[in-house]
């Protein structure tokens, strides 16, 4: 038996590094964007960049090196809007590939809003959400709308969400959940584990574009490893939840990510000789497990 809620959030998996290391600027490029809400406002940036001078966007950013995807955030936000930024929750992941990253956070903010341009932005500004979600702002992308939405449903339908855990990567790995509720039981779960009791896991190898950016993702890492190791015949029957741990550091000068997906079975698959089914521990489902499988405690993706 396991504890199949310390699976869906522990640290990540000791695996070797033999793959390219993570290097910011060089290969992988983190972006961290801030949604800050109160009551039927939103505050957004005036870009003071060439190419979108003029125009509203969220305060974001490239991540920087030796900071954690929290404290970029924060800089972000001081640098653009002028506020004191604190990070509560991450609404929504855009893309699984180091290459390209945004993460988006939630999060409360204090402090008197910039109005001073410099080459951060022009300045900073409450506008009512009817405004920006109806597309009478003069936005520099549209793209920002479906993150803003999600921020907002998530508040209507209790969404709890996680936050990053800071713990340093030289590569990137990832680790596959694959749950099953038996006759959607709440006290009956089972969890795939390898012989040593923890997720099937591996690194994403060294396959790059001619930009030296990678071309494989955590998802298909995740199909491969459904395949060629749980040996499954269909993924038919699996439903992909969310992320349930992100793993990241840079203070550590490490700028590599370790991914914890989280899937749904609808049955017990057959499964190799190194793999095996194991219950959950706890006779019934704990507050924390339940609120993981009802994705109220999870990272979200949002795929382009």
């Amino acid at each position: 038996m396991v504890d199949a809620h310390t699976l869906l959030t522990s640290l990540p998996p000791n695996l070797p590094s033999t793959g390219l290391q993570a290097s910011l600027r060089r290969n992988c490029c983190y972006i961290v964007s801030a949604v800050i809400v109160e009551g039927d406002k939103i505050v957004l940036i005036q870009e003071s960049k060439l190419g979108c001078r003029g125009k509203w966007y969220l305060p974001a950013g490239r991540l920087e090196r030796c900071e954690t995807l929290a404290e970029g955030a924060r800089r972000e936000v001081k640098e653009e809007a002028g506020l004191e930024f604190t990070p509560t929750r991450v609404i929504c992941i855009e893309g699984t590939n180091p290459g390209w990253l945004r993460i988006n956070f939630a999060g409360t903010a204090t402090g008197e809003l910039k109005t001073i341009e410099d080459k951060e932005s022009l300045q900073a500004r409450w506008f009512h959400l009817d405004e920006v979600l109806e597309e009478r702002v003069n936005l520099r992308a549209f793209d920002i709308i479906p993150v803003i939405k999600q921020a907002l449903d998530q508040e209507r339908t209790g969404f709890i969400g996680i936050l990053p855990v800071e713990i340093g990567r030289p590569n990137y790995t990832v680790s596959v959940a694959i749950v099953c509720n038996h006759d959607n039981s709440s006290d009956d779960i089972s969890i795939v584990v390898d012989s040593n009791k923890e997720l099937p896991s591996c690194e994403i190898p060294e396959r790059k574009d001619w930009k030296g950016k990678f071309l494989l993702d955590a998802r298909a890492m995740a199909d491969m490893m459904f395949v060629e190791v749980l040996k499954l015949e269909s993924v038919d029957g699996l439903e992909f939840c969310g992320i349930t741990s992100l793993c990241h550091d840079g203070r550590q000068v490490q700028d590599g990510l370790h991914f914890t997906l989280l899937y749904r079975a609808t049955s017990l698959y057959s499964l190799p000789s190194n793999y095996s089914w194991q219950p959950d521990t706890c006779v019934a489902m704990t507050t924390r497990l339940g609120e993981i499988l009802s994705r109220k405690r999870i990272i979200p993706t949002l795929d382009k």
